[in-house]
């Protein structure tokens, strides 16, 4: 996969537009059709995205995402797309919609095809949209296709909608629409070390600041280490225990594993949510409800086998 962050020219592309972030089924027909035409016809297929939220220029705030730019390129990549232009919103933020495809679609990437979501958006003040670009398609000589809603469970699938349920903590409703398991990924840092003379020794990493944030609390979890996974129990938080309120962590016990891995780069999928974080009366109660959440984790994960 090539990617370019700055235009350059593309001949006879297979579009696919739209922010992406996620990635989730819905995205995935987009990219998968536009992939598909390109093999059809000979040619490439290309998305144009984004580095940053529109919102963060609009609004002037970080918008906390469900994939950093790193991760989209990444799953770009394993679905198989060839190119990938990634462009300055705030660079285009003001181009009406009939010049965007003009001047920067048409002229720089001569469209075989575009695909889009229903509920794709451009140009200054959203004024293109799916119907501007039908409308438009036989003009510049390209055939447009748009997506319709992918619904679940009576739920249209949307990055909102996503967002919606990781603030719930629900994980199980979120990863469906998502088609993989929310993550976050993370270099193993020094903890404080109190769950290990537990029993219960944990993974400490930091949260990247532009991956959204899940609800307080402890979960069941997947952990990617060197390539392997394993179960795991994630607590996100402050230590009420503890009465530690100003450093946040996002520790995870790796069940069956006992190695050193400071300093290296984990992967760490959420399942399903176990629990919300209690203040314990004293290490012995806390103990305690550690080996129920290792149980949990042991019930659950053969009820997964049989779905």
């Amino acid at each position: 996969m090539h990617i370019f962050n700055e235009l350059t020219y593309i001949n006879k592309t297979s579009l696919a537009l739209g922010f992406f972030d996620g990635l989730h089924l819905g995205h995935r027909v987009v990219l998968k059709n536009a992939i598909n035409i390109a093999k059809r016809n000979n040619t490439s297929s290309c998305v144009i995205v984004f580095k940053e939220h529109p919102l963060t220029t609009l609004c002037g705030q970080e918008i906390p995402q469900l994939l950093t730019l790193n991760e989209k390129l990444e799953l770009f990549e394993n679905i198989g797309i060839d190119n990938v232009v990634l462009l300055d919103f705030k660079d285009y933020s003001n181009i009406k919609a009939e010049d965007y495809i003009k001047n920067i679609l048409v002229k720089y990437f001569s469209p075989i095809a575009i695909t889009t979501g229903f509920n794709h958006y451009f140009g200054f003040n959203k004024e293109g949209n799916s119907e501007f670009l039908y409308i438009n398609s036989s003009k510049y000589g390209y055939k447009y296709f748009e997506v319709p809603p992918f619904v679940i469970n009576e739920n249209i699938i949307s990055c909102s909608a996503i967002r919606n349920k990781i603030n719930l903590g629900d994980f199980v409703q979120a990863n469906e629409m998502l088609g993989y398991n929310f993550f976050v990924k993370g270099y193993v840092i020094e903890g404080e070390k109190l769950a290990r003379q537990l029993g219960f020794p944990s993974a400490n990493i930091h949260y990247d600041d532009k991956k959204i944030k899940v609800p307080f609390g402890v979960y069941f979890v997947k952990v990617k280490v060197r390539e392997k996974e394993y179960n795991g129990i994630l607590n996100y938080g402050y230590s009420p225990t503890l009465d530690n309120k100003e450093k946040l962590k996002t520790e995870t016990h790796i069940i069956d594993f006992n190695e050193n891995i400071y300093g290296e780069n984990i992967k760490i999928s959420f399942v399903t949510k176990i629990r919300e974080q209690i203040k314990f009366e004293n290490k012995e109660k806390l103990t305690a409800q550690l080996i129920r959440d290792k149980a949990f984790v042991e019930i659950y994960k053969h009820f997964l086998k049989k779905m």
